[in-house]
């Protein structure tokens, strides 16, 4: 990351000469070429929308799910939960031949929806494995206590379950969001309207478009790479929260 960033600033006879070296005169033009000539901002802002509202998506929907499966008391709660985990097995890319004909089918490619679908298709099995592990661990006492004083199961939910759940929903969310955000297959093949590409798409366009301009090419790489760095700076010390409850529980 330091390599990059150090190179993003120099011109293509100062990357070659001095790899390593630490440059006195930054090129800010780098960033200014890549974002308006190579068109990353509107790259940016789709992938912004994509990712952030297929991770709120997946949040909800887990969450939901993991309540539902641990809290509530019916004889399909296993079978359920084994239905959802049966998906970690199947690979992406089995899936993009099926899902084109369908999206293609109801019109629905070039659409941000026929990557958000996917994306919290495939971010539901393990971010439902990991709630449904730490839901399970939470006291029944807690809610029978909030049902006494005159509180719904909604209520146990949205104002004790959901609260109480914020470490492993931060960890989901980092990792569901670095997924999503670097995600190539799906928007490659998904999205040809130039417009609506998101910004790994965008990159494969430099190959060709920049192809001798190195340091704009990181440039754009460094762009593309602050946002993961950001929300994991961001949500980090619930990981860790996360991972230490775990253990002492363990």
């Amino acid at each position: 990351m330091i390599w990059l960033i150090l190179n993003s600033f120099k011109t293509n006879s100062q990357l070659f000469n001095d790899p390593w070296g630490i440059t006195f005169s930054p090129v800010f033009g780098n960033y200014i070429t890549a974002w308006t000539s190579g068109k990353i901002g509107t790259s940016f802002l789709n992938s912004v929308f994509v990712s952030a509202s297929s991770m709120l998506i997946t949040i909800i929907i887990a969450s939901m799910a993991a309540f539902a499966i641990t809290r509530l008391k019916w004889k399909l709660s296993g079978a359920v939960l084994d239905f959802f985990l049966l998906g970690v097995m199947i690979p992406i890319h089995s899936t993009l031949i099926p899902l084109f004909l369908m999206f293609n089918k109801i019109k629905l490619t070039n659409n941000y929806l026929s990557l958000i679908l996917p994306y919290v298709a495939f971010a539901l099995p393990t971010s439902i494995f990991i709630l449904t592990g730490f839901m399970s661990t939470i006291p029944r006492e807690v809610e029978e206590a909030f049902i006494i004083d005159g509180g719904s199961m909604a209520g146990v939910f949205w104002k004790i379950i959901f609260p109480l759940s914020k470490s492993p929903i931060a960890t989901i969310s980092i990792f569901n969001f670095v997924s999503m955000w670097n995600e190539l297959m799906f928007a490659l093949i998904f999205m040809s309207d130039q417009n609506k590409m998101t910004l790994p798409v965008c990159l494969t366009r430099f190959k060709g478009q920049y192809s001798t301009n190195w340091t704009v090419q990181l440039a754009a790489v460094v762009i593309m790479v602050i946002p993961s760095i950001a929300v994991y700076l961001l949500l980090s010390d619930r990981i860790i929260e996360s991972m230490t409850v775990g253990a002492v529980k363990g």
